[in-house]
């Protein structure tokens, strides 16, 4: 399939199909899992050389949190998965006491 064919199968637009065939660009999850099921080819065989985690591989089971996500990716150490947890809670803590505060009533 060409560059053409791909982007209006996925209602892209061929720019950004080309740039992403030149690897200028990265598509996001959603989008590549989306084109490795159009070309009929395992999932992975496109996200995981971009360095996503596939969910939804047979024989594997999915992941239901960003913990189990991080921790199930082969591609990294204790080291980088007790980072990248860090920075999660630290985001979910953030974002968790912006709600709270918008969501408590005005006087």
């Amino acid at each position: 399939m060409s560059g053409r064919g791909l982007a209006k199968t996925l209602g892209l637009s061929p720019t950004s199909v080309s740039k992403w065939l030149r690897g200028r660009t990265t598509p996001p999850p959603e989008t590549v899992a989306r084109a490795e099921s159009l070309l009929s080819v395992n999932p992975g065989t496109l996200s995981r050389p971009l360095g996503y985690v596939v969910l939804d591989e047979p024989g594997r089971p999915k992941s239901s949190s960003v913990a189990q996500a991080v921790k199930s990716d082969p591609q990294l150490g204790p080291r980088e998965q007790a980072i990248l947890l860090t920075v999660y809670r630290e985001l979910v803590r953030q974002y968790g006491a912006g709600r709270r505060e918008s969501a408590e009533p005005t006087s």
